[in-house]
């Protein structure tokens, strides 16, 4: 009894993040990912479950949930307990795209879950098989005005997809869209020639743009890619102001005690830190950003708005 008095003295006398991290967490944490095991984003999961696993004492697992396009492991997130020990990594489309392309979504993702950490970014690159013969974006675009072009992408709603549907936009022009299960099967029908382009990440086909199968015209973020260091960005291939980056994000569901909260702001902040793990993520062409929460929430609400505007139009639809 005494030692137990003496234990819940000197936990009163911490501040209460230390006096958390004594006590918590009591049990295994768990890391929803809402994409199918073996993309980067599970594979980065896997790898920070481990860093974190190190570090709180307690196991911390990836629990794949799978579907309409991230929304169901969002949804197993928000029927989670708001005790801190399930939280979700997930690509910000299920949060900044979702609630303007899915009418009974069934969540208000900025309102029900509170983000803890801006993980990192990736961008996308439009690329085209060599074959076509089209070696900058000013000959794809003046093709696809003379001739009504295919596109690929991973499905409906997918970054490549948004990709296009924003480009083609600025572009002016109109392309037919072939979605795919998964970005494997639209880059092998884009080497083939089945298809005329893709927006897809560096990594979906570096092997392809080494090999010359491949022909990379622009990237979509702001700056150019380390990987790629002279293909131009799409600002500098003509389009003023185009800025395209999906942000990696961690989230709670939002009823998570604020104390809990910060908690794991400051353990990710260490784990991501790691040099070994930020270099990783860098192998899965995802940009460490490694921001708090504050910072997370304003990327989202800003992509959010953007995405608002963009799919105003009805370009992409889903079922």
């Amino acid at each position: 009894m005494t030692i137990h008095r003496r234990s819940l003295l000197s936990l009163a006398a911490l501040s209460p993040l230390a006096a958390l991290a004594q006590a918590f967490p009591r049990k295994p944490v768990k890391i929803i990912v809402n994409f199918a095991a073996g993309g980067p984003l599970d594979v980065m999961a896997r790898v920070l479950a481990e860093q974190l696993s190190g570090r709180v004492g307690q196991p911390v697992v990836v629990e794949n949930v799978t579907g309409a396009n991230g929304n169901l492991g969002v949804q197993a997130l928000l029927r989670a307990d708001p005790d801190g020990h399930t939280l979700l990594f997930t690509a910000e489309n299920a949060i900044t795209v979702s609630p303007h392309l899915y009418p009974k979504l069934g969540y208000e993702p900025l309102a029900d879950m509170t983000p803890v950490r801006l993980v990192g970014a990736f961008e996308q690159v439009l690329t085209v098989p060599a074959s076509s013969g089209i070696r900058t974006v000013d000959e794809f675009v003046r093709k696809a005005r003379e001739t009504k072009l295919s596109y690929a992408s991973a499905g409906n709603g997918s970054p490549g997809h948004l990709a296009f549907v924003a480009f083609a936009a600025r572009a002016g022009i109109d392309a037919t869209h072939v979605p795919y299960r998964g970005n494997a099967p639209a880059v092998n029908d884009l080497l083939a020639g089945h298809v005329n382009a893709a927006f897809v990440v560096i990594g979906g086909v570096r092997p392809h743009l080494q090999s010359g199968k491949l022909v990379a015209l622009a990237v979509s973020g702001k700056e150019r890619s380390p990987e790629l260091p002279d293909v131009p960005t799409l600002e500098q291939a003509g389009f003023a102001g185009f800025s395209l980056s999906y942000g990696y994000v961690i989230t709670v569901p939002k009823a998570t005690p604020q104390v809990t909260r910060e908690y794991w702001q400051e353990q990710l902040r260490q784990a991501l830190d790691v040099p070994a793990l930020a270099a990783r993520f860098r192998q899965l062409d995802t940009r460490m950003i490694n921001s708090d929460g504050a910072a997370a929430r304003n990327w989202l609400a800003q992509s959010s708005g953007r995405w608002k505007t963009t799919l105003a139009s009805g370009a992409v639809k889903v079922e």
